[in-house]
């Protein structure tokens, strides 16, 4: 589906007044060609799944033509996408829409994935950890800091069972250095002070309380904590841009489909059968509706459109 929209787009976009002449012959006109593109990069550059299917008619319209005249719009539409697709305007657009339906925000910084399946900016492994910074830390980090507003409201009864799960989860929070683990000892024996202390001065235990996930996570206080949870939200937003810029993501469309181009034989016999015509190599029969529109399309078109896509992606 994704190269379908892109196969659309190279074919039957038009974006600027010189191809008006070409949009009219496709029975488009400027709102169409750019709710076509915004479907395409907003919805299919970063993600599988479904999208608007361009409108038949232009369709039949397009594989109506010779292949010298296909090829010939092809190419004009074409240059009228990329250039819409590199216009201020257009990636202004993007950037909005994937801060809105995905979080994904440039702040200018290098956010590595603690998860090390994620990819960071580059692309690559994320980096290794350093000793006492390893990923079970940083989750218990972000669980304490999460909690911390809920532990404002604790009775004594909850804090009295909750202070043996959290000593079980101090030890699962993998402190490495000898800091980490004497923090962990300490914050143990505040939790232990807290139970104590909850039937007595339910506010000061609660203080207490707070103090000892602290601790245990290496958070100073509740304003460190806070600091934390902005940074985490930051490298979040962060790592969702990286993950969805629209350059790399566009490039990889567009080579993926000047290759599937390159797969497609134009010389392939068909025939009749049942009323439907199919090709006589069963391999090509069973290739898929993208391959097939390609071949429908023909040398000419096909190839104008793959020519204009590996000199786009060129660029990228």
């Amino acid at each position: 589906m994704r190269l379908r929209a892109m196969a659309f787009l190279l074919t039957c976009a038009v974006g600027a007044f010189s191809w008006q002449e070409s949009f009219t012959r496709l029975n488009l006109d400027r709102e169409a060609f750019e709710k076509a593109v915004r479907d395409y990069a907003y919805d299919a550059v970063n993600r599988d799944g479904s999208f608007e299917i361009p409108p038949l008619r232009s369709v039949k319209i397009l594989l109506g033509m010779n292949d010298a005249a296909r090829a010939g719009l092809v190419r004009e539409c074409g240059l009228a996408a990329k250039a819409f697709v590199v216009s201020p305007a257009f990636r202004a657009g993007y950037d909005a829409y994937i801060k809105n339906a995905y979080r994904a925000v440039d702040h200018g910084i290098t956010a590595t994935a603690s998860n090390p399946e994620a990819s960071n900016r580059q692309g690559g492994a994320a980096a290794p950890q350093a000793p006492g910074n390893n990923m079970m830390r940083d989750m218990y980090r972000k669980g304490v800091v999460e909690r911390l507003p809920s532990v404002g409201k604790y009775d004594k009864d909850t804090i009295g069972m909750m202070a043996g799960v959290d000593k079980g989860l101090m030890d699962t929070s993998n402190p490495s250095t000898p800091a980490e683990k004497a923090a962990v000892v300490k914050a143990k024996a505040m939790l232990e002070e807290a139970a104590k202390l909850a039937a007595a001065d339910i506010a000061k235990a609660r203080e207490i309380y707070k103090a000892a996930l602290m601790t245990a996570a290496g958070l100073q206080d509740e304003a460190q904590a806070k600091a934390s949870e902005d940074d985490d939200r930051r490298k979040e937003e962060q790592q969702n841009y990286d993950r969805m810029r629209l350059q790399p993501n566009l490039k990889k469309k567009l080579v993926a489909f000047v290759s599937i181009v390159k797969t497609v034989d134009f010389n392939a016999a068909t025939t009749m059968k049942d009323g439907k015509r199919i090709f006589v190599n069963r391999a090509y029969e069973g290739r898929d509706d993208f391959w097939k529109m390609l071949y429908r399309l023909g040398p000419g078109g096909a190839n104008a459109a793959a020519q204009i896509a590996q000199q786009w992606a060129a660029e990228l």
